[in-house]
């Protein structure tokens, strides 16, 4: 009777240390748990974390837009509905266009098939073995066994088995639509043909399947259609939903902190904010310029603008990543400069000989440009991360969610080290710590 007396009467049943080290250990228990079950349902849910990032990053880029929109006197949900059907209209556009200068089967066989043979036709020219009855130069009387043993793997990795050689035969008269391809290019094959020995083609097959793909029939492509779509679908949703919230969620998470943490986790939310989406629209911003000064100068150089624009946008988006980027154009780049037939460049000095050699000028360019103008003025004083950081974390996060944590281990690595960094400072600041 007399704890329920003092219950009622508002006095505390136990002390005040005690009731601070009950929720201490109530606090830590329910954050141990909440981390262990968001790293839980992350890895049970991998297949969709990639498009829900990318949906949350769209949202949070477009967040300022629609606080514009605001000012300038639209309705908040007219806002909403005008940025979602952009999204919509450039996802669509985009998916449209990459399936369009994507090499379809045809064109991989013919790409497959001309770099074979000008990888060959370089190799014997560099190593003097262009005429016959030469002996070649003398890194090749030194190290011929060796690079000959290296050219016929890459050979045996390049050589069209033989169902990709009655595909090719199809698709040289016309086949599903496609025009006749150039005799040219029926030449080609035919002089790798020759090259080809019948140890390295028995055990070839299995290899080239997943490389070409045409062992995928109409179900299977279908099946991998609708999967994709299920999976990727959540990404506009995402967009769509974190548009619609106005705090609500915010305004959870900021409810569960003590009264006495309230000022230094607003204001570590809103720096952080600030920060994230500043770099976030920085390196955007910075990727597109990249691609599309990539895309520019091989079209000068002499690269069909289709191929041009392919290499670029590809190694534009690989840009967030260091090095990446450039090293997808060099090797890209470098590939196509070898096969190119007749290049066309705006510039009179680039000829086939000196085509790969443009390349990497374009990409010493490009890596100027981006050191130079558009890392400082576009990304500005972004957060910053030490190589070894990098490394380490595009690794782990590649091995953990493979090709989508690849691509977003920098954007979370900025996210972890700010708001770690900026949590400490203002709790110094307020004289927690």
């Amino acid at each position: 009777m007399n704890g329920i007396h003092e219950r009622r009467s508002g006095q505390p049943v136990f002390r005040v240390t005690t009731r601070r080290l009950t929720r201490r250990i109530v606090l830590t228990s329910a954050t141990v748990l909440a981390v262990v079950t968001a790293i839980s349902l992350i890895w049970a849910l991998r297949p969709i974390v990639l498009p829900f990032l990318v949906g949350t990053l769209a949202a949070y880029i477009c967040i300022p837009v629609l606080k514009l929109f605001t000012r300038r006197g639209i309705p908040r949900p007219a806002g909403i509905l005008l940025l979602f059907a952009l999204f919509f209209t450039a996802i669509t556009l985009i998916a449209n266009q990459i399936g369009s200068i994507i090499p379809d089967e045809r064109d991989q066989l013919v790409l497959r098939t001309r770099f074979q043979y000008k990888l060959n036709e370089r190799y014997r020219d560099f190593m003097g073995m262009d005429r016959p009855g030469r002996k070649g130069t003398m890194v090749y009387r030194y190290l011929g066994t060796d690079l000959d043993r290296l050219m016929e793997s890459i050979n045996a990795l390049l050589r069209l088995d033989s169902d990709e050689r009655e595909l090719f035969m199809k698709f040289r008269g016309g086949h599903l639509g496609h025009p006749p391809m150039k005799d040219i290019y029926y030449e080609y094959y035919l002089k790798n043909t020759e090259m080809a020995q019948p140890a390295t083609e028995q055990g070839k097959t299995g290899a080239r399947d997943a490389i070409a793909g045409s062992g995928l029939d109409a179900p299977t492509r279908l099946s991998s259609i609708k999967n994709a779509i299920e999976i990727w679908i959540i990404m506009p949703l995402v967009f769509l939903f974190l548009l619609i919230d106005e705090g609500e969620i915010k305004r959870f998470f900021i409810g569960l902190v003590p009264n006495r943490y309230f000022e230094v986790s607003l204001a570590v939310v809103d720096k952080v904010n600030r920060a994230i989406g500043n770099y976030l629209r920085g390196i955007l911003m910075a990727c597109s310029l990249v691609g599309a000064t990539y895309s520019l100068l091989f079209f000068l150089i002499g690269f069909e603008l289709k191929m041009a624009v392919v290499i670029g946008l590809f190694a534009g988006a690989a840009n967030a990543i260091p090095l990446l980027g450039l090293g997808i154009a060099l090797v890209s780049g470098s590939a196509y400069a070898l096969i190119v037939e007749n290049p066309s460049s705006l510039l009179p000095f680039i000829d086939g000989n000196t085509m790969i050699l443009a390349v990497a000028v374009c990409v010493l360019i490009v890596m100027a440009l981006d050191n130079g103008v558009f890392q400082p003025f576009v990304v500005g004083g972004a957060v910053k991360l030490h190589p070894l950081a990098v490394f380490i974390g595009i690794s782990g996060g590649a091995m953990l969610f493979g090709f989508a944590g690849l691509i977003l281990a920098i954007p979370t690595m900025v996210v972890v080290k700010e708001l770690v960094f900026t949590l400490f400072r203002e709790m110094n600041d307020y004289y927690i710590i």
